[in-house]
């Protein structure tokens, strides 16, 4: 299993997700929650988190998630829902994943976006195509 050190080198090699700061909270075998600060490059007109950096990181978060089991070498998404429940203006930002379920071939994982309120502002849900 890949430590806090994997998924920083893991998230400096994507073109997008290079440019986010965060803090690993905790990482275990199907869950994973990172600490993201409320910074320009995620900020909208209204001086709320961008729905598109929300969904970014939850899906990335869940695709890692996946990898969390020592089996999985890679994996891709299949498809990828988020309900935004209320706006994201306060950090930091808690993004919380965790497993639903895991099969030979697709996995399914839960993602969820907090607010520096504690307050829950997005659900997310991802298929992942798993690589063995």
């Amino acid at each position: 299993m890949f430590d806090g050190e994997d998924l920083k080198k893991i998230f400096a090699m994507d073109g997008f997700l290079r440019n986010i700061e965060f803090e690993v909270s905790y990482i275990s075998e199907g869950s994973i929650e990172i600490k993201v600060p409320l910074k320009e490059n995620l900020m909208r007109v209204g001086d709320i988190m961008n729905g598109g950096a929300i969904m970014a990181i939850s899906d990335a978060i869940g695709g890692l998630t996946v990898m969390t089991y020592g089996s999985v070498i890679n994996q891709v998404t299949v498809n990828f829902n988020t309900e935004f429940i209320r706006p994201i203006g306060t950090g930091p930002v808690i993004f919380r994943s965790s497993m639903v379920r895991i099969g030979k071939n697709i996995a399914y994982v839960d993602v969820a976006a907090i607010d520096g309120n504690g307050q829950l502002c997005s659900k997310s849900m991802g298929t992942y195509y798993i690589y063995r």
